[in-house]
């Protein structure tokens, strides 16, 4: 009960008349772009990875942020006339409703450019981040999609999610998407010793990679929207992770009563904890998940929750 799965009811494929009478494969930077951004099947040429995350602020409404990590190895880099090496690319995102209606697009060419292969070595391990941001003006089910266009090489990547855009004006608990951050195990000690440190990880990369380290610490953030208030104004509210390997639960934390020493905005409660990356969590493929309780909501609708993906590797 509450579980709704969405498949397709058959297979695409191609007839032998339509093979035969088929145009020729796209050829313009336009014409690339939105065949990729239409097909129903990703696009490898350039591998690309896109996290669609769902969140809500007084300024902005309901808003979808996507996250895209490009991978720098698929790119093509030419020598500029002031020695320097330069990519050019083409990012296309498009959201889509239920009935495949384009809802908002946006299309950006950026150039890329490293002064040496040493920096151009950097870009190819690193990758490059992009992330564009639509409003919701209404809630429901939506696909986002995005192609990317290496200039240079004539060479496409594509992705899609889905995600669903809960309504809020129903006032029952419901959490943002999730946000990631890797730290190392020392980083994470001097951040709870309250001391400065440095660090090379950024929640925007993290986020969409989703790639960490075994033995590092996965830091994750949220938050909570339609929290009730008690007679002093303030939220009761209990969190609790659990985390799944192949549907199979491998971890579950003890229910912990979130903290509201910090908190300036009870319409938008932030949440944030810690996963440690080894014992039972050995390098493979997991979903994290966290569950909130409003023990101030009525009984049937106290419970709210929200997943996230990862993957934990030797490397």
């Amino acid at each position: 009960p509450g579980v709704h799965v969405r498949y397709r009811s058959g297979f695409f494929n191609v007839s032998n008349e339509k093979l035969a009478a088929a145009p020729p494969p796209p050829a313009t930077l336009n014409e690339q772009i939105s065949a990729a951004l239409m097909s129903p099947f990703a696009i490898n040429d350039i591998s690309v990875s896109l996290n669609a995350l769902f969140g809500n602020s007084v300024q902005k409404g309901n808003y979808v942020r996507s996250i895209l990590h490009i991978d720098g190895a698929g790119l093509k880099f030419v020598d500029t006339a002031d020695g320097k090496k330069k990519a050019e690319i083409t990012v296309v995102g498009a959201s889509f409703d239920e009935a495949g209606n384009v809802v908002d697009q946006v299309s950006r060419s950026y150039g890329i450019t490293a002064n040496n292969e040493a920096g151009i070595e950097e870009l190819r391990q690193r990758g490059i981040i992009y992330y564009f941001e639509f409003q919701v003006k209404k809630p429901g089910a939506f696909q986002y999609r995005v192609a990317v266009r290496d200039n240079n090489a004539a060479k496409v990547g594509s992705a899609s999610q889905f995600i669903e855009v809960p309504n809020l004006k129903r006032k029952i608990p419901t959490l943002s998407s999730i946000v990631l951050q890797n730290m190392t195990r020392e980083e994470w000690e001097k951040a709870g010793r309250g001391e400065s440190y440095s660090s090379a990880s950024d929640p925007m990369s993290d986020t969409s990679k989703r790639k960490f380290k075994s033995g590092t610490i996965l830091k994750y953030g949220y938050e909570i929207y339609n929290a009730h208030l008690n007679k002093d104004k303030q939220p009761d509210l209990t969190t609790r992770v659990r985390v799944f390997r192949d549907g199979k639960l491998v971890f579950e934390g003890k229910p912990t009563a979130l903290p509201l020493a910090d908190q300036k905005d009870l319409e938008h409660v932030r949440a944030s904890a810690a996963l440690s990356l080894g014992g039972q969590i050995e390098p493979a493929e997991y979903v994290l998940q966290v569950i909130v309780t409003d023990n101030l909501a009525n009984a049937k609708r106290q419970i709210a929750s929200q997943f996230v993906q990862f993957e934990v590797t030797n490397r």
